[in-house]
């Protein structure tokens, strides 16, 4: 702008120069004045331009750059004979290959690795007690003769046996659910899951020592008038040298990308939309009000506060709800009617789960959803949040929230290990076979929803304070399902046994409670300590997915987590640095999930375990933080 007004000031002047004649010194004086009127007339511009441009937009920065060491121990996984055997079967190496030493059909490597090991003679001597394998030898050998034998020749029998089976069972990479002569009577599925639930799993520990992220939040806001605003927030999340939003399945949310946790798991250095919203205020009498539409602030909500060292102005209680999802929300503020409830109010929330009719074709159910598939409808949530109180002292807080026709899953995207479809011969409705298909490109695949399997409710209270400096919360929280009888048309659900909301036809609750505090700051340093815990019951369920953390939500885990973190000012609040440690001990598998039963860690089976399920995590983390 200051070069546009001065070509235009020294045309006009180098007009006036022409028209009247001049001396040196005159000149000298005119383009002095010139200046003068440049840089005042600058100065006015600028400032205009800025505050016009600052009435409709007010933009707001945070980049944090975090490191994270995090230590695994005691992780649960297939057995090296029970996971060399899966992935030699899927590649078609295990039967009719290599099998000239020992002709049984069995691939020889496998057989001479395995065969007389600890771990395969474990296996047997638990399958020899099994009622159906009894059953079986019994049939097989004749009863008096299966009667005489020592348990120790029981056992043999059966891994010789079993060894003749496999060939039979494992002829191809299709498992099938009907009643086999060869296999005892049994079926090929009844024996693959006697198998795996008769497996021990391993233990092992493993670490990730460093692993960087970044994280950029743009702050969009802005004001039409008092009554009309406008608020968003733009997030990029990405690990160092790393840029894919595809990831290996890993059991949980935080390896499947979904419209859910879109900016709440690192993937490229792309920027996602997790807020953009309008807000209209009005007031009905005595009592404001205000509704809003768009995509809604459903993380980091109450609760969060200290740990972030920040209000991330979520709406939800962070207990139950951190989800991105769209909807709206109207609320009602009571503090000018109720004088003893200072800001107290009433929001009633709406946001959509699940949308069922754009883009779905449930691909993954029987015959391409063609037969046997109930309808699947939109997954829609309905809530209720309070604050009953809030003085700046002291706050309480209760959150309703009810998802009606919760589904086996939702639209995303994820690189699955193998994949497993169904086959309905006879078109009754049930699978009679299962396909295993290795995905030995690391393909990602498309995932959805395949069944509507009921209801589930939560309830959550908050209380928050400030006492002579410290800052603390206490949440207790509920969660309770209600399944209407359906199950999963996923054929790899319901081949592992997670296709009904927690494993079962009658309701289940779970509970949790998290509780915290911050010091005040500290002499010398400035700087904030503070610590968390949190615990979760069996059938706690928290819909936390869109927390950030690399390990997964610890508001969900099913067990105990402790968290220890000190916040350090560099230049006040505008640059800060953290560091914390926090430690995870799982009691029971799936946390965050609502499929599927949960199963105590040291009573998980294989089958349990087809992905590796974490027993204890340690986190060491440390960042710095850049807010303005």
């Amino acid at each position: 702008m200051r070069k546009v007004l001065s070509f235009i000031l020294l045309t006009m002047f180098a007009a006036s120069a022409y028209a009247a004649d001049v001396t040196l010194e005159e000149l000298k004086g005119q383009i002095s004045d010139l200046q003068n009127q440049i840089n005042t007339m600058s100065q006015r511009v600028d400032k205009n331009e800025v505050h016009r441009i600052k009435d409709k937009v007010d933009l707001g920065i945070e980049l944090r750059t975090r490191v994270d060491s995090i230590q695994y121990e005691d992780m649960r996984a297939l057995p090296a004979f029970a996971n060399d055997m899966m992935g030699m079967w899927l590649n078609g190496t295990l039967i009719g290959v290599n099998d000239t030493a020992m002709p049984d059909g069995i691939n020889d490597a496998w057989e001479q690795a395995y065969g007389s090991s600890a771990e395969f003679a474990d296996l047997m001597q638990t399958v020899a007690a099994d009622p159906m394998i009894q059953g079986m030898m019994s049939q097989m050998v004749g009863e008096a003769t299966w009667n005489a034998m020592t348990a120790e020749q029981q056992v043999g029998a059966v891994s010789q046996a079993m060894l003749q089976m496999m060939p039979i069972m494992l002829a191809d990479n299709v498992i099938t659910t009907t009643p086999d002569a060869n296999l005892g009577g049994a079926s090929e599925y009844d024996m693959m899951m006697l198998m795996f639930n008769s497996i021990k799993p391993r233990k092992y520990d493993t670490n990730n020592d460093t692993i960087f992220t970044n994280k950029l939040r743009i702050r969009l806001n802005s004001a039409v008038n008092e009554n009309l605003t406008f608020t968003g927030r733009l997030v990029m999340y990405k690990t160092w040298g790393d840029a894919t939003d595809a990831r290996w399945f890993n059991g949980g949310y935080n390896s499947m990308y979904m419209d859910g946790n879109a900016a709440a798991v690192p993937t490229d250095d792309k920027l996602h939309v997790e807020r953009a919203y309008f807000v209209y205020k009005n007031d009905m009498g005595p009592i404001p009000y205000h509704f809003s539409f768009g995509r809604r602030p459903s993380d980091y909500g109450p609760g969060e506060e200290l740990r972030n060292n920040a209000t991330q102005g979520g709406s939800p209680l962070a207990h139950i709800i951190q989800w991105q999802f769209d909807g709206g929300s109207l609320q009602f503020d009571f503090e000018n009617v109720i004088e003893a409830l200072p800001g107290s109010f009433i929001k009633f929330c709406y946001g959509k789960g699940y949308e069922s009719g754009w883009g779905s074709s449930n691909a993954t159910s029987a015959n391409n959803g063609l037969i046997a598939t109930p309808s699947v409808d939109d997954v829609e949530f309905f809530g209720t949040i309070v604050k009953f109180y809030d003085d700046e002292t002291y706050k309480f807080w209760y959150n309703y929230a009810r998802g009606f026709g919760v589904t086996d899953g939702f639209t995303g995207s994820v690189v699955m290990p193998y994949s497993i479809t169904g086959s309905d011969y006879d078109l009754d409705g049930d699978y009679d076979a299962y396909t295993f298909d290795m995905n030995t490109l690391g393909s990602s695949s498309r995932t959805e929803a395949t069944a509507d399997l009921g209801d589930m409710e939560w309830h959550s209270f908050l209380a928050q304070g400030k006492n002579f400096g410290f800052d603390w919360f206490a949440s207790y929280s509920m969660s309770k399902s209600h399944p209407n009888g359906n199950t999963s048309n996923s054929a790899m659900y319901q081949f592992m046994g997670q296709d009904t909301l927690l494993g079962s036809d009658s309701s289940k609750n779970g509970q949790s409670y998290w509780v915290g505090f911050s010091t005040p700051e500290l002499p010398v340093t400035g700087g904030k300590l503070g610590f968390e815990y949190n615990h979760g019951s069996k059938y706690w369920v928290a819909m936390t997915g869109a927390e950030d953390d690399l390990v997964g939500s610890k508001l969900a885990v099913r067990g105990d987590v402790y968290e220890l973190y000190y916040h350090q000012p560099i230049v006040g609040d505008k640059l800060f640095a953290t560091i914390g440690y926090q430690y995870f001990d799982y009691d029971y598998t799936n946390s965050g999930s609502y499929l599927g039963a949960p199963v105590k860690i040291e009573d998980a089976t294989a089958m349990n375990t087809m992905t590796a399920v974490a027993d204890k995590v340690e986190k060491v983390y440390a960042s710095f933080t850049y807010r303005y």
